[in-house]
């Protein structure tokens, strides 16, 4: 029946079907390369990849339906541009399915940077609240584990769609991986000039004028590269150092820490939440927010680094993608956190708890081909996600009522969407069809962002009517949400292979879901009373362990938990409908 649909329309002939999607797409021109776009940082807007384009054929590659998904296209509206459609089309040895995206990563630099042993310099660097980022860099990433997550992010929602529903890095996610501020003012920096950057440059780090536009037309913008800024912190800590122990004035030796810890504070951002693409320099408008260094700790840093990695996210999630920028350190601390089965790693022996979480985990190499990967979150269950990873560990990031914020962040010219009631298992609350996303984000400009930040906090929570049920357990969501979810997007990225040992249905979630809207003999019962008996069997002795049938019992409960997995439960009255 999908081969007689959309092949015509409006009495024309319809781009809506595989072939024409594939003909499309190598036509399509390739993403431009040279010299300048490779040089030329995409700090503040990360820049889209080329897209086809041509006024008679865009309109015609919007289709009504796509095989594998979405059904509906009302939620995911630029499906068409997505790198999901020309996967689930190709065969099993097309070049898209080898095509790894180039993660480009900076963070690893602070770990090696050297950092000094004296108490001045640590008071200003603890009281800024980004102390911490020292600690939750990785040496080694997954790149294949990153890509295979990158692939599945819808800008729509500002959320990974998986075969168990939608999952998303929230502002909680981040306090408990980074520990840095998720609340005050929004980063409110504008593009500047290159000679307003070098008079920034001059008044907070004492580079002069003509030096710093000779580095301006040299990287061809405001820009310092990585080393330069780690040799200027290094420079006036020597400064400093010499100064006081010369018994200079005081106020030059202060004058001197002061540009050490704004030069290392500038590294340390543009290592990690604001790594962009060039991955060896950073735009100097940041060190306006280090021009006050008792004031470093009002700013929103929380919100800056959610806002940059879902720009880069969502660049990275088109067809034409060919990089992944942004904080990848907290991308793939976020992925062991709530996936801790996906990948290798292991936790880091110097570990103690008052520490952000992302400093518990050292990754191992992975495979650079998302491929296996791609397979194995095709095959996720939710038995293998942890919705709700920080609850023994509230007493030292506590979830405050901002987590629950639903509408824009923002940080400079950059916006981000945030919001919860699309992941609200990872809230320990039953999962509904949620509301549709512009009703959240509606078209704002930054200035009203700003204000609804500032004075509609309370208007824009998700509030506990909102919220639903609290869980029974972790995966639980409302009847049909599976069934919705499955029409209105792609949970997996490829078709399954039919073979002769099928492991499970394709769309085993849907099949349950509409079991049970039939009132059909309830399979989880049934299974339910089989785990009871055998854990029962196996408490009392009655099959000694080492023996063949202690095994065999141990083997029927692994082969019962995925059927247990998948119960659903009713939402109650109270609340109303979800706004």
């Amino acid at each position: 029946m999908e081969d007689n649909v959309g092949r015509t329309r409006q009495g024309r002939a319809s781009r809506a079907h595989s072939s024409a999607r594939k003909e499309l797409a190598a036509n399509a021109p390739p993403p431009k390369r040279g010299r300048r776009e490779d040089e030329q940082p995409t700090v503040e807007e990360p820049q889209p990849q080329p897209q086809p384009n041509n006024e008679d054929e865009e309109p015609n590659v919007q289709e009504d339906s796509y095989p594998g998904g979405p059904s509906d296209l009302s939620l995911l509206k630029n499906y068409y541009k997505h790198r999901a459609n020309p996967i689930w089309d190709t065969q099993h040895n097309d070049p898209i399915l080898h095509r790894s995206l180039r993660c480009i990563v900076s963070a690893n630099k602070v770990i090696k940077i050297q950092k000094p042993t004296q108490d001045w310099f640590w008071q200003y660097i603890i009281a800024s609240g980004l102390e911490s980022l020292v600690r939750t860099n990785f040496n080694v990433l997954d790149y294949g584990l990153l890509w295979a997550f990158a692939e599945r992010w819808h800008p729509e929602t500002s959320t990974f769609h998986l075969p168990i529903g939608e999952m998303g890095i929230t502002l909680d996610d981040v306090q408990c991986l980074l520990h840095i501020s998720i609340q005050g003012k929004f980063l409110n920096h504008v593009k500047i000039s290159r000679p307003d950057g070098a008079q920034m440059l001059s008044s907070y780090l004492g580079i002069d004028e003509g030096d710093a536009l000779d580095m301006f037309a040299t990287l061809k913008g405001p820009y310092l590269t990585h080393s330069y800024v780690q040799g200027l912190f290094m420079d006036y800590l020597d400064a400093a150092k010499t100064a006081f122990a010369n018994n200079a004035p005081m106020h030059k030796v202060r004058m001197y820490r002061e540009r050490c810890v704004r030069a290392f504070l500038l590294f340390v951002v543009g290592c990690t939440i604001f790594s962009n693409k060039t991955s060896y320099y950073l735009d100097v408008v940041y060190i306006q927010y280090f021009a006050d260094l008792s004031s470093v700790h009002e700013w929103n840093w929380g919100s800056a680094a959610l806002v940059h990695l879902q720009n880069y996210l969502d660049f990275a999630s088109q067809a034409q993608a060919s990089q992944l920028a942004g904080y990848m350190s907290l991308f793939e601390g976020w992925i062991i956190t709530h996936f801790p089965t996906l990948s290798m790693w292991q936790l880091e022996t110097n570990f103690t708890e008052n520490m952000p979480l992302n400093a518990k985990f050292a990754p191992g190499q992975g495979h650079k081909d998302s491929r296996g990967y791609r397979q194995s979150i095709d095959n996720i269950q939710v038995s293998d996600v942890v919705f709700s990873p920080y609850d023994n560990r509230r007493h030292i990031r506590p979830l405050i009522d901002v987590c629950w914020f639903s509408g824009w962040l923002r940080c400079g010219n950059l916006k981000a969407k945030h919001l919860p009631e699309r992941v609200l298992r990872q809230f320990k609350y039953v999962q509904g069809i949620p509301r549709d996303p512009d009703v959240s984000t509606p078209n704002m400009n930054i200035f009203e962002i700003d204000r609804v930040w500032a004075e509609e906090m309370d208007m824009r929570l998700i509030d506990e009517n909102m919220r639903g049920q609290p869980v029974v357990n972790a995966w639980d969501c409302e009847p049909r949400y599976v069934l919705w979810f499955y029409k209105v997007s792609h949970p997996k990225m490829c078709p399954l292979e039919a073979s002769e040992d099928q492991p499970r249905p394709p769309k085993l979630e849907v099949l349950l879901e509409e079991s049970q809207q039939r009132h059909d003999p309830n399979p989880l019962g049934i299974c339910r009373r089989v785990r009871d008996e055998v854990e029962r069997a196996l408490d009392a002795g009655e099959a000694e362990p080492g023996t063949p049938v202690h095994g065999t019992l141990r083997k029927i409960l692994n082969m019962l938990n995925p059927c247990l997995t998948y119960k659903r439960i009713s939402r109650g009255r109270r609340g109303g409908r979800r706004g």
